[in-house]
């Protein structure tokens, strides 16, 4: 078994944990977007929503550290720099889409950079330096084509280019989302009670100044089970906070539109099984209280609810005495769980306890196998084992 540095879990701060509580099953008002259509500023003001997404975004790249790298312009300290999926980036307008990564936001030896082979990356920019939160923005497995200098008014390029259509009117057709009830943007703009977002393919935004009501439906915004309808929607045009927003002059129910497929984002990067990297007691260690609580740290997140049915606690071959009870409980925090047991460990004798491949990561990943093995000792941790 390895030891490795135990780290925290990244907080979501307020935004993120409200982008959470706003998701729901896809089922209830179509897919959710596969990939969210935003702009640069937009990641600047709210980078924790757009962490670890896929994402488009229309940009022109420049050259970064001497020609090496390529990027988008952003003011310093922070960088944000592209990593194609194959060849090289045009230095021209461009669409841009992949996987985007805040590097600060991983621990350097966390287990899910492996895979993305960033740490050239990550040394050319920032040398020995780890960054920090907000510091280095990757754009991963990106590909790109050159991006419209005259953009038609729809939706989607409404969401990549609003500086284009700002104080312009404009007829959007989309599906009523409620008040962000999916999850589909990274704020609330908060003009009234009856603001809510109209989403189509991988682009979403706020329409606002009008009650979603008109001949023939009565949407409320905070009713999961009104969205999905889809609405044509006239109005003009402004950005606020970066998010654009059509203040609505007419709004009337329409029929769904033919949605061109975008093309598919790279896959994430298939994460190692998750292994026990640290345990008290340690394989094979004797002379254990036996009162003992057995601790074994994971090198990856854990389902908890994939631990009790797949941790196994038995006494060797030969032992006839009979075992207590015992109860694991999960600590997010370090990654680790606790096997607590109802009564003291028979003494002296060898304890077995094997963690299965059926305890799993959040992404369904089995662990990695182990059979953990120590002997007690006639002794509990305040006093003498009565027999």
């Amino acid at each position: 078994m390895r030891f490795f540095r135990v780290w925290p879990p990244v907080p979501l701060g307020a935004a993120g944990l409200a982008c959470v509580l706003l998701l729901v099953p896809a089922g209830l008002a179509g897919q959710a977007m596969s990939r969210t259509a935003t702009t640069l500023d937009t990641i600047r003001r709210h980078p924790v929503f757009f962490h670890d997404k896929a994402i488009a975004l229309v940009g022109t790249p420049v050259e970064i550290a001497g020609g090496a790298l390529a990027g988008l312009s952003m003011e310093a300290p922070r960088q944000f720099i592209i990593v194609p999926r194959a060849g090289r980036v045009p230095l021209r307008l461009q669409e841009l889409r992949g996987r985007l990564f805040d590097i600060g936001r991983f621990a350097s030896d966390d287990s899910r950079l492996g895979p993305l082979n960033l740490a050239p990356v990550i040394t050319t920019v920032m040398g020995d330096r780890w960054p920090a939160r907000e510091q280095l923005l990757v754009l991963w497995g990106a590909t790109w084509s050159d991006a419209d200098a005259a953009p038609a008014p729809t939706l989607r390029n409404l969401a990549l280019q609003p500086g284009r259509f700002d104080g312009k009117t404009v007829t959007l057709r989309g599906r009523f989302r409620g008040r962000n009830l999916l999850g589909d943007l990274p704020a609330w703009p908060r003009q009234s009670q009856w603001d809510f977002v109209l989403q189509t393919s991988d682009a979403a935004v706020w329409v606002v100044g009008k009650r979603p009501r008109g001949d023939g439906f009565d949407l409320a915004p905070t009713s999961r089970a009104h969205t999905g309808r889809w609405l044509e929607v006239t109005g003009r045009v402004k950005i606020v906070d970066t998010l654009p927003l059509v203040v609505a002059e007419q709004l009337r129910v329409a029929d769904p539109d033919e949605e061109v497929e975008e093309a598919a984002d790279p896959p994430s990067p298939a994460l190692p099984a998750p292994e026990v990297i640290f345990s008290a007691p340690a394989q094979g260690e004797a002379d254990i209280a036996s009162d003992v609580v057995v601790r074994a740290q994971f090198s990856r997140p854990i389902r908890r609810d994939s631990l009790q049915a797949n941790i196994r606690v038995r006494y060797a071959d030969g032992v006839t005495l009979e075992r207590p009870t015992w109860t694991a409980t999960y600590r997010p925090a370090p990654m680790a769980v606790e096997i607590r047991f109802s009564a003291p460990l028979a003494a002296g004798v060898e304890v077995i306890v094997e963690f299965g491949g059926g305890i799993q990561a959040p992404d369904g990943v089995g662990m990695v196998p182990l059979t953990l093995r120590f002997t007690t000792s006639g002794r509990l941790r305040y006093g003498p084992v009565r027999q």
